[in-house]
């Protein structure tokens, strides 16, 4: 086999939770690793964007609208991507205090995937399930019995997640993350960084962006991954 063929570009996709952008682009992400996934290898990360809800809106940028007003953004930017399930009224009714809350419990989950406890891609589902969770069934993810439902639901070991919510291990996963998130300067949610930081894309931009990006970074690695 061409050794050039196994080379591939890593990049991280980082992502809040609780970020309504990140739930329409996931079509986006689908499609690039659908066409280039055997040029690339992506590694999820949680960039908690929403640390403390409450400050957010009692002075920070979604204090003028309030909670009614968060809920009527959210649903207009579901409609405009064609999620015409969403509603927002999670913002109304029940709104998590942080987004560190699921975040630590998607790093449990991160977790027992590398250390190949559970099988490959159990955190991707994960993830976007509880994306769901929060968006369409309007659920507050924060709560420790919605993520470990969620767990049961798609047959991921509960005592496992259990013990790093408990001993404080996810939640210093978490923390590095973060920490790693300042040191490569991402600006929120969603963000793409590719081959350790020397290319990033941030925000709502369109799918032809994200082709040439990564056609351009592939090109030269072996057959199939290149369009010269």
């Amino acid at each position: 086999m061409n050794e050039h063929a196994e080379r591939r570009i890593a990049f991280d996709y980082w992502s809040d939770p609780l970020c309504i952008w990140a739930y329409v682009a996931q079509p986006k992400l689908e499609q690039i690793l659908r066409d280039w996934g055997r040029c690339l290898q992506v590694s999820y990360r949680v960039v908690p964007v929403f640390g403390s809800v409450p400050w957010r809106f009692r002075e920070g940028p979604w204090a003028e609208r309030g909670p009614t007003g968060r809920a009527q953004a959210t649903r207009e930017i579901a409609e405009r991507f064609g999620h015409d399930d969403v509603s927002g009224e999670v913002w109304r009714r029940d709104p998590p205090a942080s987004s560190w809350q699921a975040g630590v419990a998607l790093e449990a989950v991160a977790q027992l995937e590398r250390r190949e406890e559970i099988a490959p891609g159990s955190f991707a589902t994960y993830q976007w399930r509880m994306r769901q969770r929060f968006f369409v069934d309007n659920c507050n993810t924060a709560r420790r019995a919605v993520q470990l439902e969620l767990a049961e639901q798609l047959e991921l070991p509960r005592a496992a997640i259990e013990t790093q919510l408990d001993d404080g291990s996810a939640l210093a996963l978490l923390w590095e993350a973060n920490a790693e998130r300042e040191r490569l300067f991402i600006e929120g949610s969603p963000s793409y960084v590719f081959d350790g930081g020397r290319t990033k894309l941030y925000g709502n931009f369109s799918q032809e962006i994200l082709d040439a990006t990564v056609e351009t970074l592939t090109r030269g690695l072996g057959p199939g991954c290149s369009s010269c």
